[in-house]
């Protein structure tokens, strides 16, 4: 266990450093079309966010609390709820990994239009600072571990794509280690 977290997962980090890089570009690329599709058109955010939650949230900008999505239940519950969604979105991210990295670059394209168009849905409103605090303290965690998630499938589909000198089989079993590596150390950290 020791050897794990001071020997093993940073050394895969460091392997795997420009697939992470690569995810993060990917977020804040797909971050960016979010800001600038909600810009072009208005109704963006219901596309992408759902009548439902953007309902939800405009009844809550007009009750005075805009961040109440954020409060609607206790403590613990809320927590676990967070932790339960983080784990599975995490999970999905890597695990399409498979797919010779091409689902895990949707499901980071996707998550980062939404986070995007989220955050300009408040802006629009006048509600940067209060959303801006929320969103990326809540998000912190979560964000940070579907951007490291992502690094993680690009790291476990690299070996279809680019195997080297193994054959595909061999170069794909030693990329999937490495990505499930990664993906262990995240989910144990977020824990």
């Amino acid at each position: 266990l020791v050897k794990f977290w001071t020997d093993q997962l940073p050394q895969v980090m460091w392997e795997s450093r420009r697939a992470m890089q690569l995810s993060l570009a990917l977020f804040v690329l797909a971050f960016s079309i979010g800001i600038l599709s909600s810009i072009i058109n208005p109704d963006f955010a219901r596309v992408i966010l759902g009548n439902e939650y953007v309902d939800m949230t405009l009844a809550n900008i007009e009750k005075g609390d805009p961040m109440a999505v954020y409060k609607q239940s206790e403590s613990f519950g809320m927590t676990a709820g967070i932790a339960a969604n983080n784990l599975f979105v995490a999970l999905k991210t890597a695990i399409f990994g498979v797919l010779a990295s091409i689902g895990t670059a949707f499901m980071m394209i996707y998550n980062g239009i939404m986070v995007g168009a989220f955050q300009y849905f408040f802006i629009e409103r006048g509600l940067f600072w209060p959303s801006f605090l929320t969103i990326w303290i809540h998000g912190t965690l979560e964000i940070s571990a579907i951007i490291i998630a992502g690094g993680a499938g690009m790291t476990a589909g690299s070996g279809l794509l680019f195997p080297g000198t193994f054959s595909r089989t061999q170069a794909f079993q030693i990329s999937m280690r490495r990505g499930l590596k990664i993906f262990i150390g995240i989910e144990i950290w977020n824990a």
